[in-house]
This record gives structure tokens, sequence and C-alpha cells, in this order.
């Protein structure tokens, strides 16, 4: 396992990577005759545009939630529309299974609604997924962007609409500065760039080394394990797989990529990259692993690329990925390369 150093951030324009993460033009030719584009980008976001809220999940813990979420997305430049039963309590939910999906839908047949973000995670999007009308969603293509539990959204719209979605902060993250101008960046200017660690971020762990090409998915690991067994999940053919999670003791994400091992999927993607685990530690040190090791277990070796570090997940300064965009990977530096727009 190798500890690799941090780096700046380096913006980049087109696909024209620089430096040690230059991509040949006959690395890219030869990946775009082999992977056509599977996954399609939806209309970027303009200034005046309107964002639609929705709770899908958990239950809001305060009133003062919805109004400090629309006083972010207004400082951004865009206007909010508000889903009707989004202050809605039905146990740990916000609202009925049929509220629920009733507010997500209303905002994605309403015209004027340009982009769909999230409140928070928790539990729920899975109970929903029933309800959807995926036809309806792929003919309404918007933005459409969360975390935590919202992973179960967006990988089944991707892999029900073909449509790139958004794995970026919710209502209850930390809107500063480093979380908004990666979602400018990819959402409003439509830029190409390379993803690296700026000083301060996790620092990038090697596991395995190397290089690789394809579309990105992932998310949160719990949820997305839930998920196997579904027709909600996108292949894991030709993929790079992002996983992160919070609060999970070792013995817990030994289990979960287990059942990911045994469901095929690292003998399947191209890569894996690990983001931000946060608060995964063992209630008893002296009878367990730590997540380290468990990690250690399952990737230093592996005959593909796989990292850890990337600023995914739980965490104050949040990237924002787009799920089914075409990326190259590099575990020996930790970066992660857009190769298309993920909006136009």
């Amino acid at each position: 396992m190798k500890k690799m150093s941090r780096r700046d951030f380096v913006p980049l324009l087109g696909t024209a990577l620089v430096g040690g993460a230059m991509l040949s033009f006959t690395e890219k030719s030869k990946y775009l005759i082999e992977m056509p584009q599977e996954f399609n980008p939806p209309p970027r976001l303009n200034p005046g545009d309107i964002v639609g809220i929705c709770a899908p999940a958990g239950t809001i813990r305060r009133d003062s939630e919805v109004a400090g979420f629309q006083k972010v997305i207004h400082e951004m430049g865009f206007e909010t529309k508000i889903g009707k039963n989004i202050k809605n309590k039905y146990g740990y939910l916000a609202g009925t299974d049929d509220e629920r999906a009733a507010d997500f839908m209303e905002m994605i047949k309403d015209e004027d609604v340009k982009a769909i973000f999230f409140l928070r995670g928790g539990w729920g999007c899975a109970r929903l997924l029933p309800l959807l009308d995926f036809d309806t969603i792929q003919r309404n293509p918007k933005i459409i962007m969360g975390f935590s539990d919202i992973t179960t959204l967006l990988n089944a719209i991707t892999e029900k609409t073909k449509m790139i979605t958004f794995h970026g902060p919710s209502g209850n993250s930390s809107w500063n500065n480093y979380s908004v101008n990666y979602i400018k960046k990819l959402l409003v200017e439509a830029m190409v760039f390379t993803y690296e660690n700026k000083p301060g971020d996790s620092e990038i762990w090697t596991y395995s080394k190397g290089t690789a090409i394809g579309e990105i998915v992932g998310g949160n690991l719990s949820v997305l394990t839930s998920l196997i067994g579904s027709d909600y999940l996108p292949s894991w053919e030709n993929k790079i797989l992002f996983l992160e999670d919070v609060a999970e003791e070792p013995y817990s994400i030994d289990r979960m990529l287990m059942q990911l091992k045994l469901n095929g999927a690292f003998n399947q993607v191209r890569g894996v990259i690990l983001g931000n685990f946060r608060k995964c530690f063992a209630e008893e040190p002296d009878r367990s692993f730590t997540l380290e090791e468990v990690f250690d277990q399952y990737f230093s070796g592996l005959d593909i690329p796989v990292f850890y570090g990337a600023q995914i997940g739980h965490t104050v300064n949040k990237i924002t990925l787009p799920v089914g965009s075409r990326v190259r990977m590099d575990a020996d530096k930790g970066l992660i390369s857009l190769l298309q727009m993920a909006v136009y």
C-alpha cells in the first residue's frame, strides 16, 4: 500500500488533461471505439433557474432546515420550488411513500424546474422505486443531485433512463465554497476537469496501482449493497465504482464488500475509488480489524486500480460526481478526470 502526497487542484478545459493526468489521443480514441457513450447528460443550470427541493427519505428535524436550504440555493443564483409534502412526518420518513413519490414526480413533470435537490438522506428512497415513472423521468431530463440514501435514486434513474445524475451535497450538508465551486464548475459552467485533493483534504492511499477508464457509478456502500439483486443498479461491467459510508463498524464494511465481491463486482469493474468513511471505527478495537486493514484485505494486489481518500460522501469538503459519466482514474496519484461534459 502506497501513501501519496496531497496535490493542488488543477481545473482543466475540454478533454486535454495536463501533466501526469494526460490522456493520449490514442488511448481516448481506443476507449471511444470500444465503449460508446451509454449515459446522456441533462441540460445545465443557468442563473435564475428554478431548483426543486424534495424530501424523499428521512423527515426533517426542524422547519428551519427548509428555509436554510432555500437561502443557500438563492445565494448560488437560483430560485426554488418546495415540494408540497416536504414537512410531512410519517415515522422516520418525510411523509408516506405515495406523498414523497408524488412530490418528486411533480418536480420531474414541472417544465419550469431545471434541477432537483434533496433535503436529507436517512432511509426511504428505495421504498419509492416501484412508485416512480421512469419513462416520464426520461422524457423530462434534468439535474438530479444528492448523496447518502439518495444513492438509490441516482443509480436507479441512471440505469432506467440512461441519464447522468449527480452525487453531491444535500440540504443538510455543508455548503462551503469548496463544495459550491464544484457544483458551479460541473452543473453551470459544464467544465471538463480533473478532481484532485487539495491541501487539507484526505491523503490518498493507493491499494492497487494503475489507471482505468469507464463510466463512474456508485455512492453509499450500505445503500448500494441493499439494491443488489434488484434491476435498479447499472451493470458493473466496464464501470469505475466509487464507494463511501459513515458510522459503520469495520466488520459491517467487511460484510458489505464481501457482498459486492460475491456479486462479481470486483471482477467486472475497471477500478474502485474509495471516498470518505467517517466514524467507521470499531466499538471494541482489540477484537476488530481497522478499516484500513479491511480495505487492504480486499484491494491490495487487486488487478484493477484502487485508491482511498477521494473527497466523496459524508465529509465537510465534498466534490460532486456525475454518475454515469465517462472518467479516467489514476490510482497512483488519486485523480479522477472527466472525459465528457456532464451537462450540455
